[in-house]
């Protein structure tokens, strides 16, 4: 088939609509496509027994903050990568609930001694077992330990065991894999700013964690989130 020129002219023409009305029925503006890819990295508050979240006696000032992990030899690497996750969770959904992706800055690496958790903002520290604690008997679970320079946490020592005693005392508990993730969120949340709920249970931050009746892990959700943006702003640790 032939086109005479003012065929020609008419069918460019045509062309040029078909394919404006294509792009336009399919762009999608930038601010809608950030809203579709966000809130993956927490959720919105569902057990509202409790709508205040008690924060700790201190806070960073400083731009970015330093995570170590150590860990233990003989542990699987696992509990290496589900303690990175833990921090790398908490940076990601405080930018998406602040909208702010350049601020909140904190990493987290893998270290090989004791000794260079001394140039850390916050140490991980990874044993098999609850007795490697350094404050065991009196801790034989997850937990915080904060020092301070002229009230403000020069380092923060987060202490991890994937075996754990019992409350009772006497029973030791190897914990699941999402209880033990659960602790390195949880502790993470304290060293980040955020105390412990009234609740014994029920929350991310509540001081116990019972995998018997919860089967996953908690999510962050904007219960704590709000709680570390009314401690810091939005525009993150400094």
């Amino acid at each position: 088939m032939k086109l005479t020129q003012f065929g020609a002219f008419t069918f460019a023409i045509i062309i040029i609509i078909i394919l404006s009305y294509s792009l336009s029925a399919t762009f999608i503006p930038i601010h809608v496509m950030n809203q579709a890819l966000a809130a993956t990295y927490y959720s919105s508050q569902t057990n509202f027994e409790e709508n205040e979240m008690p924060l700790t006696l201190y806070k960073w000032n400083k731009e970015g903050i330093d995570a170590c992990i150590y860990k233990e030899e003989g542990i699987p690497n696992s509990y290496y990568v589900w303690t990175k996750l833990a921090v790398q969770s908490w940076r990601q959904a405080l930018r998406e609930y602040t909208e702010n992706y350049v601020a909140w800055n904190i990493t987290a690496r893998h270290i090989t001694s004791l000794d260079e958790a001394e140039n850390c903002d916050i140490a991980f520290y990874i044993y098999d077992s609850y007795k490697d604690f350094p404050d065991y008997p009196n801790q034989n679970g997850a937990y915080t330990a904060t020092e301070y320079q002229n009230g403000i946490p020069s380092l923060i020592h987060i202490y991890l065991s994937s075996v754990v005693l019992h409350g009772d005392g006497h029973t030791e508990i190897d914990l699941p894999s999402y209880a033990f993730r659960n602790s390195a969120s949880h502790e993470t949340g304290h060293a980040l700013g955020l105390g412990h709920m009234s609740s014994v249970k029920g929350y991310l931050m509540s001081p116990q964690f019972d995998f018997w009746e919860q089967h996953k892990e908690f999510p962050i959700t904007t219960l704590e989130l709000s709680a570390l943006v009314k401690l810091y702003g939005k525009d993150g640790f400094d």
